[in-house]
């Protein structure tokens, strides 16, 4: 079909690795894209789909030409490979003429040839090589597929006692979904328990650790300890421990429940703002006698509220007004930042990984068919992916008789 043939074609296929690398190599320097600071995506970007141009339909279009030349290709190999392992050399193979004083399988056993009847090999698992190469590009270029199509992550923030769906709006910030990936994040509630932002970690700098409290609809909480080494998986999606980190206030609400307010560091101040209705605004700033991020700990914490016309000192058990809700001051903890990720086409690429590495070692090997002559046959034949010409020449020198 003209169809196969076109992928088959090693045109086609330099043409689309050349478009993927090209495209590869302009987004990976798009301001947007490589994080520089203040750098958005502008209109024209996001009209285009370049916004996030590993997720985008020009990306993942030419991982799907890539897939569909790759198929193409190992699905003949496969017949191919599947005959030589039956012992049927392709056309081509070179030809070792026999002869008096020339013997092939005397020849061929002596460079790792074996085997009990007429078909001799070397390396036989060998000749698979190719075609597991190919497999694992296969499952690696799908995976990657699937990962960019579906894949879902973002950040969200807990203080210590603090409870949050991840679901719920307003609940994850700096989300990145895939184009197939589902309209909302993970239906996961997660509580942080303990947070300790010095704990030293055998092999690791001193860094910090959490305990989570993870609990999916209808089913029991899960507890789980999670460092700057690993993250932890529930329910198909992983949490991570991030950098940021910082001092909250936990507020009272009129009808009793709690909430923190998470203050963001600014030098030796931790700081949180809120408007009212009328546009007004007022900041919480709390001091610590020797400083947020001291491992010996704050000491004392001094705050106070400052709005455009006053600066009010603000103590324990406190009623306060922020952004024009009525509040109690309760007390202080740590609120820490994490990430989550739901990545369905790791499994692919990790198992694609490992099937290229295998089929990579297995070529390392000298693989090799060699048919003896039978009756009527002049010419053992010999099946070589690589070195064959050498061996006929090898043959030619070394295989015949010696002169009288």
């Amino acid at each position: 079909m003209p169809l196969v043939r076109l992928l088959r074609s090693a045109a086609f296929a330099r043409a689309v690795l050349l478009y993927l690398a090209a495209l590869c190599g302009v987004a990976a320097w798009l301001p947007w894209v490589r994080g520089a600071e203040g750098a958005t995506a502008p209109a024209w970007a996001a009209a285009g789909g370049l916004e996030r141009p590993f997720a985008s339909a020009w990306f993942l279009a030419g991982v799907a030409a890539l897939f569909a030349s790759t198929l193409a290709c190992t699905w003949g190999r496969r017949a191919r490979t599947a005959a030589l392992w039956r012992g049927e050399p392709p056309p081509g193979a070179v030809r070792l003429e026999a002869g008096p004083g020339r013997d092939p399988a005397a020849f061929l056993r002596a460079r790792g040839f074996a085997g009990p009847g007429p078909a001799l090999f070397r390396h036989r698992a060998a000749l698979w090589g190719g075609w597991v190469l190919h497999v694992g590009l296969l499952a690696l270029i799908a995976g990657v597929a699937v990962q960019q199509a579906f894949h879902d992550g973002g950040s969200f923030e807990l203080a210590v006692g603090e409870r949050r769906r991840l679901a719920d709006p307003g609940a994850v910030f700096q989300r990145e979904a895939g184009p197939l990936a589902p309209d909302a994040p993970p239906d996961l509630e997660v509580a942080l328990l303990e947070f300790d932002p010095y704990r030293h970690q055998p092999g690791y700098a001193p860094d910090r650790r959490s305990l989570l409290e993870l609990r999916r609809p209808g089913e029991a909480p899960v507890r789980a300890a999670l460092d700057r080494a690993a993250g932890v998986r529930h329910g198909g999606v992983e949490v991570f421990q991030a950098i940021p980190a910082g001092l909250a206030a936990v507020v009272e609400r009129p009808d009793g429940g709690r909430l923190a307010l998470h203050l963001q560091t600014r030098g030796r101040a931790a700081v949180a703002e809120a408007r009212d209705a009328g546009g007004g605004l007022t900041r919480l700033v709390v001091e610590a006698e020797r400083g947020l991020d001291d491992r010996a700990g704050t000491g004392a914490l001094a705050a106070r509220l400052e709005s455009s016309h006053r600066s009010l000192p603000l103590e324990p058990g406190a009623a306060f007004s922020f952004g024009g809700d009525p509040l109690r001051l309760a007390g202080w903890a740590r609120w820490s930042g994490f990430t989550y990720s739901r990545s369905p086409g790791m499994p692919a690429v990790l198992a694609g990984f490992a099937l290229v590495l295998a089929g990579a070692g297995l070529l390392a090997l000298p693989a090799g068919l060699a048919r003896l002559p039978g009756p009527g046959e002049s010419a053992a034949l010999v099946f070589l992916p690589r070195g064959a010409e050498a061996l006929r020449l090898e043959w030619e020198r070394d295989g015949a008789p010696p002169s009288p």
